[in-house]
């Protein structure tokens, strides 16, 4: 039977087929217009924003740094995962005043903190995190043997490389007042003057080692933080919330720790300042310049001065909190801690200056120094407040090696300092006529040493020959008031 046609195309696609076309159509105009776009306003999930997402414009952010290096690699970083904030495309920048900036990077320091507030700046979270560091050491012409070299090979730049500076100087010199003379006297400005053809050494950190030079690593990092900071004249609410945004970002891209820095006193970081500390101190000179006016201001004949220089009284000076953590002061040891936290504040309130080392015989492995330089004498009395209360006990006290060492850091400052020494005795006492010439040498007249004696201990007849005051708290209800009198208050 023939076929007959019937009018109709046999190929014509049926409805359902043209429907679900028109469907896979859709889905994959979706996913292309997906992937082009991707990308949120926030500007935090890694992919570059486009600039249909910057509807706000473009925000410049003030970046300031202590050390221009680690600075720019934070900005670099940060700038490249194309930051959008508050519909903004976030610009970082580098700026030289922390008064201009919405984000300071430095070290997490005493000294950084006096930093701010000397330009007025308060942070915008109460527990920055560290952001970045890096490997910091020596640069010559030649590989340097670290286990000769000496202070007076090395040259430390500290307008380019302040971090650098001050952990080479610390590591090299083993003691705070060896540090800071290299520091004072062997210091240059840039890395550019550097000369290596006379044999010296250039304090650098790994990342900034001029070319030609060899470096050699001393076994610390400069850690750095990124302080976001709150808003002011300069810095509005927009860049205070990038600010934020560019700290978070930089602590979550970090992969080292705070502990790869080692602990190294404020005198040191202050001493690697471009300044070499004046900046951080002025305030404190301030006040003490007006206390010593005040002072001057007083009649001659005051009835109350005459009275306390007849009974013997001590005034308030400069001041740092020498204490025993030895296992003999267990039973007495928080109301020392709190009796020296509220002296500190005290001192901290009438315009001196406080500080804090703890000492007691070496507990870990390898460590043969008894004294821990834990808080240097600086206007900041609210860190040894807060610092004293975390203090443990344990081993014996080597109260004569901690005595000697405190007059030999401070013997050599221009300000008179007063260490008191909080005591339930000595362990390491030898010849008594040997300790007291070397106390009295380093001392000088700028270091007097006060005792608070606490307990039932055998005394130290040469510490208290050395001491200005000796106070007993043979109970520790008593230890509040007998540290107040050995400091002056």
């Amino acid at each position: 039977m023939a076929k007959h046609a019937s009018g109709k195309n046999n190929y014509t696609l049926s409805g359902e087929l043209i429907a679900l076309l028109i469907a896979v159509a859709l889905v994959l105009a979706g996913i292309i217009w997906w992937a082009t776009h991707r990308g949120g306003s926030d500007g935090t999930d890694g992919t570059e924003a486009k600039p249909q997402d910057c509807v706000a414009g473009e925000l410049t952010l003030p970046v300031a740094a202590s050390d221009k290096g680690a600075g720019q690699s934070l900005i670099d970083a940060y700038g490249a995962s194309s930051p959008v904030v508050r519909d903004f495309c976030v610009k970082p920048q580098l700026v030289d005043n922390i008064a201009d900036a919405a984000v300071y990077v430095a070290p997490n320091t005493t000294v950084t903190h006096q930093a701010l507030d000397n330009a007025g700046r308060t942070q915008a979270v109460s527990d920055p995190q560290p952001a970045y560091s890096e490997p910091v050491g020596v640069a010559g012409k030649d590989k340097a043997a670290l286990d000769s070299l000496t202070l007076d090979k090395l040259r430390f730049p500290v307008a380019d490389e302040p971090a650098a500076s001050a952990l080479v100087a610390s590591q090299v010199a083993g003691n705070d007042n060896d540090a800071v003379q290299a520091l004072t006297d062997q210091r240059i400005g840039k890395i550019d003057e550097f000369n290596a053809e006379d044999g010296h050494y250039l304090a650098t950190a790994q990342d900034s080692v001029p070319e030609d030079l060899e470096f050699s690593p001393v076994g610390a990092d400069a850690v750095y933080t990124a302080f976001p900071l709150n808003q002011n004249e300069k810095v509005d609410e927009d860049k205070a919330r990038a600010g934020q945004d560019f700290a978070r970002f930089a602590a979550e891209q970090f992969d080292g720790s705070a502990k790869d820095q080692p602990a190294i006193s404020d005198l040191v970081w202050a001493a690697a300042l471009p300044a070499g500390g004046e900046s951080i101190t002025a305030d404190a000179k301030n006040a003490n310049d007006a206390q010593d006016g005040a002072d001057a201001a007083k009649p001659a004949g005051d009835p109350g001065d005459k009275a306390a220089q007849q009974a013997g009284a001590l005034q308030p000076e400069n001041t740092l909190f020498l204490l025993d953590t030895s296992d003999g002061m267990a039973p007495y040891i928080q109301p020392a801690k709190e009796a020296i936290a509220d002296a500190a504040i005290d001192l901290g309130g009438r315009g001196k200056q406080v500080g804090l080392w703890n000492y007691s015989s070496p507990l870990n492995p390898g460590v043969v120094v008894g004294y821990r330089q834990n808080l240097n004498v600086s206007p900041d009395a609210e860190s040894v407040a807060v610092a004293v209360r975390r203090f443990l006990t344990g081993g014996v006290p080597q109260t004569r090696q901690a005595v000697e060492a405190a007059a030999l850091a401070y013997g050599d400052v221009d300000a008179p300092t007063r260490v008191v020494v909080v005591t339930t005795g000595t362990a390491d006492a030898g010849d008594d006529k040997a300790f007291e010439d070397a106390v009295r040498n380093a001392a000088g007249d700028k270091v007097d040493v006060t005792v608070v004696r606490v307990g039932e201990g055998e005394p130290d007849a040469a510490l208290e020959a050395l001491s200005a005051k000796t106070v007993d708290a043979k109970q520790a209800d008593t230890i509040a008031g007998a540290v107040k009198q050995a400091a002056g208050l």
